[in-house]
């Protein structure tokens, strides 16, 4: 199957750990950049995991799975980019998961391959 670049995701963050991206049955997703932008008016903790399945259901978020954490201040952005293959996304319902201080106010934009 051909590699194709493409918008993963583009959503909010939620004030309890969500999925951001999940993995579709018989795909590989490979999250090369993340942008994430904090649009309220107050400091807003981020956080971003890297989920794996659980018996093919979604799984939960842990310490074990955190690769990111930071306070963004108002009005401002962070790019985190990754060098390839990226993060991999590799069985059904892997996740990339999300949680900040309020909901809604963390933009969150993903981009990369499916294969």
């Amino acid at each position: 199957m051909a590699f194709a670049y493409t918008r993963l995701a583009q959503t909010t963050i939620p004030a309890a750990a969500g999925a951001l991206i999940t993995n579709a049955v018989g795909k590989t997703t490979y999250v090369r950049l993340i942008i994430i932008h904090n649009a309220n008016t107050t400091t807003e903790v981020v956080i971003l995991w890297n989920v794996p399945d659980n018996a093919a259901a979604v799984g939960t978020a842990a310490d074990t799975n955190q690769f990111y954490k930071e306070s963004l201040t108002t009005l401002e952005t962070r790019i985190i980019e990754f060098p390839a293959p990226g993060l991999m996304l590799t069985d059904t319902n892997d996740t990339i998961q999300g949680d900040t201080t309020t909901a809604s106010k963390v933009t969150f934009s993903a981009y990369g391959g499916l294969e």
